[in-house]
Parts: structure tokens; C-alpha cells; sequence
């Protein structure tokens, strides 16, 4: 057995089960969360966010338990025990009130993506039987179109105060409102709320994946799923009081919800709320921001400008001999990077200590630069249905282009490994969702008579217990020879080659039949002007990428190299997490091709704008 994990064999499985380092402070419920973290860490700030003035302001963890019990109690007096409530908004403070005024002792709480447009938005409120929404002033317009005509909604809950125009219509209420409602029936002895006992077992979050509405599915969790993966993360990685998290990321998705929410008020950790992706770098400096939670786009980023920062000072050659003084001193184990690249943490963050990345692959060399200068960065690999964290590295292993091992109590194997031992990636634990809202079928696609929960992924375990994620079952490309490739291992190289933003990679079928690896490269216009001054013809552009790429298919085997590609200046379509939606990209390539007859090879060095 190694530290930190468990592996023994199973029905002819390798399985692998995380046993964790920390002894940590469990928790069986997400009440017990919030209630404990309010005893435990009492007046210290839970959050800071700026007021509408610009203003940075704070609320305790002992605001915000009262605020969530006084919530509550309103939400029961307004007859809605049991009710499935909608809550749609940017992050902020706000949006855990209400998440936990619901699923504390009201209902069950539905979370929606901030990026859906109305038509979908009212899908879901009839799939999710939603029967009240909280929402911020930015949904304001949507939510009196939908009312016009929605006899379902019994209350539109604004998280500000309500135009006057609104006073005739007693569905819309405002949030403050409630909550002095609900202090008045709770200092009046109301407790219907705060001595709820909790059904840990029962549906109590209904989340649904990306995609259409159509093609969504609503995932069943419960507090036992959540609140043992908010447990298991803290015997891996520690964090507490004195830490600061920048939320980031899409507080609806399951990632934010539980690590950057959940998982930091159980740490005593200060959550702050960032003011937009364009804002990071100042946000990180105002807050002083130590944790940050983010998906790899966002993490490449910072590095890709952290190194553009160091060339255009004129300080890249002294860089490179810090660094080999650096790697010198920690293997004497004199650990100096802090200080030895403090100019650089100035301009990236200075108190910027861990991140986390997730939703996608995460390129190898970003984790190798970072930890030079100092900064750790630990990749981790869940699913919406497993609440979602499954495996990560973490405070005592970090191996690069792995996920590292399962978390505490999480068990994962691969299911019918091929020569190379690599199958679908499967997992068992008390993450693992209830079933899929109003799905059986669904259900027992996914989930085994055992509760292996199959993930879709492709992986391989090694013999010392390291996941690797080699890709999408569903994006998998599989050659004419038989042998198969991943996009994501082509985009990873891909978005390194200067100039290029982004990239997704298929596979292509040409006249004769032949698979062959594609990619459409997005073109970095902004930085292009930033280093040359002007963007660089197509014709360029096509020559720099082509000599890009062609040393990029010298490090793979011949039958895998990359044969053909297209540019664009358009983003690729992304899910709120960033991840590539894959079939709609494939289709806008395929529709531009038909639409000009053109093959790829015909086309490849193009914009695809303009075929």
C-alpha cells in the first residue's frame, strides 16, 4: 500500500482507492458545514465582493449562517416545503444564500447555467418542476418575459431590490425582504426552518449538464454525495483561515459549487468574487488572493503572460540562471523561490500560493513553470454526477500528466483495458450521484448492479496507482490502421505554437476513406499586433503555422501526425467551463467545406471564414 492510496485487485481489476494524508474535520450534512464553520470561525470574513459603489466590503461567517437561516424560514413561510427552486445569476455573494436556504431545510435546489437564453431557461424550469427562482438584476427583463406567460413560477426571488414598477404583480419579491421576514418570524419564535432535520440521502441539488436542453441531463445529487467529497478533498489539500480564494468560475457548475463555494467556507477559507476573466491579475493583488480555482484556458493564460512579461523586460537570460540556481538549492532542500522570483509573483499575484485546475487537460509544462518560480498547481478530474471531484494530485504528490490518485473513500478502475492497458475509466464511492432525474434507463446505462459509475473517459492506471486521462470515449478518433488518437493531446501542442489562441482537432474522412488528424487553429490576433505591430497575411500566417506543426508531427508516430488544417478568427464554441463543444465545432467545419465543395486538403492553410 502507498501512502495515500490503496490498490488491490478486483474481479480481474487493478483498483485503486484513495485513503488520504489529513485527519479531517467531517462533515456528514451541508448544514453541519455551514453551521459548524459559523462556530468555528465566527466573526473572520467568509467573503469580500465590492458594492456598487467599487467598494470593497465583508461578510462573517456568522452573517452568513444568519442570513441563510433567515432566508429559509421566509422561504418555508411562503408555503415552499419541498419546492424545486431555480436559482440563475452571476457569482456573488448572494447566490450561497439562497443555494443554501434551499437545500438546508426548504427543498431542493436547481442551479442554472448564467449563460442560458430564455427559451432554454424556461425549458428547464418545467424539466426541473421549478416552482420559484432567485435571481440577480441582470435576469430582470428575462424574468418578466417569462412571468407574462409562466403559470408555474409562484415567486421570482430578486436578489436586489425590485423596481417600484413591479409592486403590482406579488410573484416578484425581493431577497432583503425575505430575510427580514424571516429574522422577524425567527425572533419571534419561528424555528420551522433552523430544526429541519436533513434527509443527507435524499435529492436535495438537481444540476444539469451542458448542452441544449434537449440533450442535458439532470443529474440527482444529495448532501451525502456532496458533503463526503467536500470531506475527501480535505484529507489532500489543506487550506484554512488566512487563505483566499478568488471565485471565479460559474458558481452553477458543480467544480465551483463544491470546491470554490463549499469545500472553503468548511476551510474557513475568505471567498472573494472576482469582477470578470478580464479583471483576474487586479483581482489577485486587491484581495490577496493565496487559492485559485480555475480551469487550464485560464491558467495557460496566466502563464503564457507571465512569460511574456519576463521577455519583454529584458530579464529572460537572468530568469533562466535563477532558475538553475533555484532547482540546485531544492535538491540541498533550500527552498528560495518565493524570494528568488518575487517581481515575478508582484505581477502575477503576491500571495498566490496553490491552484487548482479541472474541467479539461492541462498542459505539463504549465505545471513544471509555475512550480519553479514557487507557485503550486495541482490538476484533479471529476464528473458533474460524482459531485464532482474523483482524483487529483495534492499537497504530498504532484506528477505531471497524471490526475494523481482518487480522493479518500473514492475507489477507480479501468473497465476492459486494450494491450496498452487502457480502458474507460470507471468509479464507486459515496459521490456518486442518486441517477439521473426522471431517467432509469439513463440510470442504469451509467451505473452497475455494484455502483461503478462509468465515466466516459479513457485512462490507464500504472502500477504505482497514477491515473492519466488519455480522452473522450465519445471524441475518440480511431484510425484506418485501428489505432486510435485523442484531440486533446493535439491541442495541448497545438495551443503552444505562437499566434495560435486555441485549437480543436478531428477526425477527417476523406474521399477514399482515410482518417485523417485535422485541426483548426484560432487565430491570437491581439497578440499578434502586440509583437509585430500588425497581424500577418494569411499566406504568413499559413507558412508559420505549417512549419509549426510539421515540427510538432516529428515527436509523434507518422500514421498519428496532424495532415491538414484551417484558421479562423472566430472563438470555438465553449461550454461555461470552457470546454470545446466538439460536435458543434465539427459541424460548422463541415458545413464551411460543403458550402464550397472544397476538401481539406484543399483547404488546409485557409481561413475558414472566408471558404
Amino acid at each position: 500500500m502507498n501512502k495515500g492510496i490503496s490498490i488491490t485487485e478486483k474481479n480481474g481489476r487493478r483498483v485503486v482507492e484513495g485513503v488520504g494524508y489529513y485527519n479531517p474535520r467531517t462533515v456528514k450534512d451541508l448544514k453541519e458545514l455551514v453551521k459548524g464553520s459559523a462556530q468555528d470561525y465566527g466573526n473572520a470574513f467568509a467573503f469580500r465582493f465590492k458594492d456598487h459603489q467599487g467598494k470593497i466590503i465583508g461578510k462573517t461567517y456568522v452573517e452568513f449562517d444568519q442570513e441563510i437561516d433567515c432566508l429559509g424560514t421566509a422561504l418555508l413561510s411562503m408555503g415552499l416545503k419541498d419546492a424545486c427552486i431555480a436559482i440563475i445569476s452571476e457569482n456573488r455573494y448572494e447566490w450561497g444564500v439562497c443555494y443554501l436556504s434551499v437545500v438546508n431545510g426548504t427543498g431542493i435546489a436547481v442551479p442554472l447555467d448564467k449563460y442560458l437564453p430564455k427559451n432554454e431557461v424556461e425549458n428547464l424550469i418545467e424539466r426541473g418542476n421549478v416552482d420559484a427562482i432567485f435571481y440577480s438584476p441582470s435576469y430582470q427583463d428575462m424574468m418578466l418575459e417569462i412571468s407574462a406567460t409562466n403559470q408555474r413560477i409562484k415567486y421570482y426571488i430578486c436578489m436586489n431590490e425590485i423596481n417600484n414598477d413591479l409592486s403590482g404583480d406579488s410573484r416578484f419579491v425581493s431577497m432583503n425582504n425575505l430575510i427580514k421576514k424571516g429574522k422577524s418570524l425567527f425572533d419571534s419564535g419561528d424555528r420551522s426552518f433552523v430544526d429541519q432535520t436533513i434527509d443527507r440521502d435524499k435529492l436535495s441539488i438537481l444540476l444539469f449538464t451542458s448542452g441544449t436542453t434537449s440533450t442535458s441531463k439532470g443529474v440527482m445529487l444529495s448532501h451525502a454525495n456532496i458533503a463526503s467529497n467536500v470531506t475527501a478533498i480535505t484529507t489532500a489539500i489543506k487550506v484554512g483561515p488566512g487563505d483566499v480564494h478568488l471565485s471565479l468560475l460559474p458558481l452553477h457548475h458543480t467544480f465551483e459549487n463544491t470546491i470554490g463555494l463549499l469545500f472553503m467556507v468548511h476551510s474557513g477559507v475568505c471567498i472573494a468574487y472576482c469582477d470578470g476573466i478580464k479583471y483576474i491579475a487586479k483581482n489577485l493583488k486587491e484581495y490577496g488572493v493565496t487559492l485559485l480555482v480555475a480551469v487550464p484556458a485560464i491558467l495557460e493564460a496566466m502563464y503564457r503572460k507571465m512569460q511574456d512579461g519576463i521577455e519583454k523586460s529584458g530579464k529572460a537570460k537572468a530568469f533562466k540562471i535563477l532558475t538553475r540556481i533555484s532547482d540546485v538549492l531544492r535538491t540541498l532542500g533550500i527552498d528560495l523561490r518565493r524570494r528568488l522570483f518575487k517581481s515575478v509573483f508582484e505581477q502575477l499575484g503576491p500571495h498566490l500560493r496553490l491552484a487548482v485546475s479541472g474541467a479539461a487537460p492541462l498542459d505539463p509544462e504549465v505545471v513544471v513553470g509555475f512550480d519553479k518560480i514557487g507557485l503550486t498547481l495541482l490538476q484533479g478530474y471529476g464528473l458533474t454526477e460524482t459531485s464532482p471531484v474523483v482524483a487529483a494530485n495534492n499537497d504530498f504528490i504532484n506528477k505531471t500528466g497524471t490526475i494523481g490518485y482518487p480522493m479518500a473513500g473514492i475507489e477507480v478502475a479501468i473497465d476492459s483495458p486494450d494491450e496498452n492497458g487502457m480502458g474507460e475509466i470507471i468509479t464507486r464511492g459515496p459521490n456518486v450521484m442518486l441517477g439521473y432525474y426522471k431517467d432509469s434507463e439513463a440510470t442504469a446505462e451509467a451505473i452497475d448492479s455494484e455502483g461503478w459509475f462509468r465515466t466516459g473517459d479513457l485512462g490507464t492506471i500504472d502500477e504505482n496507482g497514477f491515473i492519466r486521462i488519455t480522452g473522450r470515449a465519445k471524441s475518440m478518433i480511431v484510425l484506418t490502421n485501428g489505432k486510435k488518437a485523442f484531440p486533446e493531446e493535439y491541442e495541448v501542442l497545438l495551443n503552444n505554437i505562437p499566434g495560435v489562441k486555441e485549437s480543436f482537432v478531428w477526425g477527417n474522412t476523406a474521399p477514399d476513406g482515410d482518417i485523417q488528424i485535422c485541426a483548426k487553429l484560432v487565430v491570437d490576433q491581439e497578440k499578434l499586433m502586440e509583437d509585430r505591430g500588425q497581424t500577418p497575411s494569411e499566406k504568413e500566417l499559413a507558412a508559420a503555422f505549417d512549419g509549426a506543426i510539421r515540427e510538432i508531427n516529428k515527436t509523434i508516430p507518422q500514421y498519428k501526425i496532424i495532415r491538414y488544417f484551417v484558421m479562423t478568427r472566430e472563438e470555438l464554441i465553449k461550454t461555461t467551463t470552457l470546454k470545446i463543444k466538439r460536435p458543434q465545432e465539427y459541424e460548422k467545419v463541415k458545413t464551411a467545406l460543403n458550402r464550397t465543395g472544397l476538401d481539406m486538403r484543399k483547404a488546409s492553410g485557409r481561413f475558414i471564414e472566408s471558404l
